[in-house]
C-alpha cells in the first residue's frame, strides 16, 4: 500500500500516512485538530523489470540470444 506525506497548515509538521490509492482520508493532525495537506513527493522511484525487444519471432532467436532475454527479465530498471 502506498505511503503518503501529509502536512499540517498550522504547525507545519509532516506525518507519513499509509492508504490506497483510491482513498482520499481527511487526516486531521494531533497536535492542532487542524486539516492536513497531502505533499507531493520528492523522491520517486519506480522499479520494472527489464524486457528485451526483438523484431524476429520469440520462437527462432537463437540460444544466446534467449540467455540475453532471460538474464534482462531477472534485471530491474530503476527510473
Amino acid at each position: 500500500m502506498p505511503r503518503y506525506d501529509y502536512k499540517c497548515l498550522s504547525c507545519e509538521t509532516s506525518y507519513e500516512i499509509t492508504h490506497k490509492i483510491t482513498e482520499e482520508p481527511e487526516i486531521l493532525c494531533p497536535k492542532d485538530n487542524v486539516i492536513c495537506k497531502r505533499q507531493i513527493a520528492k523522491n520517486v522511484m519506480f522499479e520494472t523489470p527489464m524486457d528485451a525487444e526483438w523484431n524476429d519471432d520469440p520462437r527462432t532467436l537463437s540460444a544466446k540470444s534467449l540467455a540475453q532475454r532471460k538474464k534482462a527479465s531477472k534485471q530491474k530498471y530503476r527510473w
